[in-house]
Parts: C-alpha cells; sequence; structure tokens
C-alpha cells in the first residue's frame, strides 16, 4: 500500500490522473467550454439574475432555511453548499442540464470527471461496486475500516456501476461510454448533510477555489468572494455559515484492491499505508 503526498497546488500524477488538483488548459478545453455554452444556450435552462443567498448556522440547527435550496436543485440549480472540507459547486447528479451548467460555471473540460456527495453508505453501493473484499485471513475489512471514518473529509475512488448516469461520463458526445471509476464522499457537515437527505440523492460537485482568497492553509472564502468569483457565471445560490478554515480531503484509490492514498488532505490515511 502506497502514499502519495501532494502539494495541493499540483495536479495528481497517480492511477486515475483525471482527479487532479488543477483544472485542464489548452485549446482543448476552450472548445469543450464553447460547446458547452453552445448547449446550455438550447438546453431551455434559465439562470436567476443574482444567486440567492441563505445565510444558516454551522450547526444546521436552523436547517429549515434550506428548504428553498432543497427545491431549487430538484429542479436544476446549481449553486455552492458548505462541506467538512472546502465549499462545493453541486447540482443534482441525475439532471442533465443543471450537470451542463455546472461544467459551464468552473469552465472545464466536458470530459473532467467529478465527484459525488452522497448521504449514505448505501448510496455508495447504488453508483460503485462497493470496498474490495478479501477472503485472506487477516486481511483488513475496508468497509468496516471506512464505516468507522465516514462522515468525514475522504474521497474514495471507487469502481463505478452502470447505475452513474450518462450524463456523468461524457455528455456532450453523447457516446455511452461507462466511465470506470468515481470519486465518493460522505462530508461530516450537517448542512450538507441537511441539503443531501431533503433532496433524497447524490450531488454531483467540484470544489470551490478562488486563489486571491485562498491562503495557504486553504482558507474559506467567505461568501462576497464567492459570489465575485461565480455569481455572473450562472450560479443559482449560496449556502451562507460563515468563513472558516479548511483542509482539503484526503483521497483514497480502490480501484486497483489494495488502497492507494492519493492525496494526503484532513483525514488520517495512516490505516490505508
Amino acid at each position: 500500500m502506497l502514499r502519495r503526498p501532494l502539494p495541493f497546488s499540483s495536479s495528481l500524477k497517480c492511477r486515475n490522473p483525471s482527479y487532479a488538483l488543477a483544472k485542464p488548459r489548452g485549446g482543448l478545453t476552450v472548445v469543450a467550454y464553447q460547446k458547452l455554452q453552445k448547449r446550455l444556450k438550447y438546453s431551455g435552462t434559465k439562470k436567476r439574475d443574482s444567486p440567492l443567498v441563505v445565510t444558516v448556522e454551522p450547526d444546521g440547527s436552523d436547517a429549515w432555511r434550506l428548504e428553498e435550496v432543497i427545491d431549487l436543485l430538484k429542479n436544476g440549480a446549481v449553486g455552492v453548499i458548505p462541506t467538512d472540507t472546502l465549499p462545493a459547486i453541486v447540482c443534482d447528479l441525475h439532471n442533465k442540464d443543471a450537470v451542463l451548467r455546472l461544467y459551464t460555471v468552473k469552465e472545464m473540460d466536458a470530459k473532467k470527471p467529478l465527484s459525488c456527495l452522497v448521504p449514505n453508505l448505501s448510496a455508495v453501493t447504488q453508483y460503485t461496486t462497493g470496498f474490495p473484499t478479501s477472503n485472506t485471513p487477516g486481511a483488513p475489512n475496508w468497509f468496516n475500516i471506512v464505516r468507522r471514518l465516514v462522515p468525514g473529509p475522504y474521497t474514495f475512488v471507487l469502481p463505478a456501476t452502470k447505475n452513474l448516469p450518462s450524463q456523468c461520463i461524457d455528455f456532450m458526445s453523447g457516446k455511452t461510454i461507462h466511465r470506470k471509476s468515481v470519486g465518493i464522499r460522505l462530508p461530516a457537515d450537517p448542512v450538507c448533510q441537511a441539503i443531501l437527505d431533503g433532496l433524497g440523492g447524490a450531488l454531483l460537485c467540484t470544489s470551490v477555489h478562488v486563489p486571491e482568497v485562498l491562503s495557504a492553509d486553504t482558507e474559506v472564502p467567505d461568501v462576497g468572494s464567492i459570489l465575485e468569483a461565480y455569481g455572473t457565471k450562472g450560479i443559482d445560490f449560496v449556502v451562507d455559515v460563515g468563513r472558516r478554515v479548511v483542509v482539503e480531503s484526503s483521497v483514497v484509490d480502490f480501484t486497483g484492491g489494495d488502497p492507494v492514498v492519493l492525496r494526503q488532505g484532513q483525514g488520517d490515511v495512516r490505516v490505508f499505508e
């Protein structure tokens, strides 16, 4: 079992190179973004004039305020919510137009795979084949180990099943090419959990990065900075829980059987080494 620590500013060079920190650049990205804008123009999805800002307590004690956010997500909205690491730009995993809009907000290559926020371990088995098992005496039971760690600041890369929506595979070409792996997150954040529970399903996500605001220890930007960075790019709402300092999630790859640590983040990865 290997550990591959990487600086936060680097791209991941690993078994799954698509799970990278740096967004793709170059001509291919520009062309893909232009195609996304064209698709969005004719998708029938309308943007709000200005994003809705919903302020809630970090402990989720006033989670009833999230009802409008949950309704927006069910109807194809794209917005920013807190997690136990960096805030995330999210949309309904099963809404094709919403997925399209999420990619335009971050101006990402259409083929760049993203991770999913799920409400519980049962949802993990819906979109993945689960954690590897072994009949060898004394071999680790990875499911039981992970169960003790989540909810928590981890991204687990697992083999994907055919239940993963086709728009998360290659929605630009229209081809249903089965994606072999997917990153799964179960965040330990009460506000994020309330949104997932209210939605009753998974969210596609990509982390918010505002370089001019984030410090070396990854300080989370305030709502004003998020609105400045993404407010004119198509987000519908921002859930504001105040400013805080966090560390990115730890990323552990299970697609090869034994776990491989792709990124040392907030979550303790010693058990996977």
